[in-house]
């Protein structure tokens, strides 16, 4: 049975999502990577890879950091789950 990557990317957006607050913003504690081809990229401490769309800081490949943000419905960045940027911070600030 071929395996559909569209559907195991489609699942994993739908289950963080429903992660998210009220607002609809979820937070993910991560590294930031060089995996990204088109867009900024940060490894999860879920071992999920996350693109980020929006201001990064100019942070560093290696720095560990807190995204705070939405789940993009379409983007450009065609890997992981994409994150719609609103605050960039240090790892241990982000909830448990």
């Amino acid at each position: 049975m071929p395996i559909d990557l569209t559907t195991i990317l489609t699942g994993l957006a739908l289950a963080t999502a429903a992660a998210a607050d009220e607002t609809g913003e979820i937070a993910v504690r991560g590294t930031l990577t060089d995996e990204g081809v088109e867009c900024p990229a940060l490894r999860g401490a879920d071992g999920r890879l996350y693109t980020l769309l929006g201001e990064t800081g100019g942070l560093h490949v290696g720095a560990r950091v807190c995204v705070r943000g939405r789940v993009a419905q379409i983007s450009h960045c065609m890997q992981g789950i994409t994150l719609v940027v609103r605050e960039l911070a240090a790892a241990e600030t982000c909830p448990e």
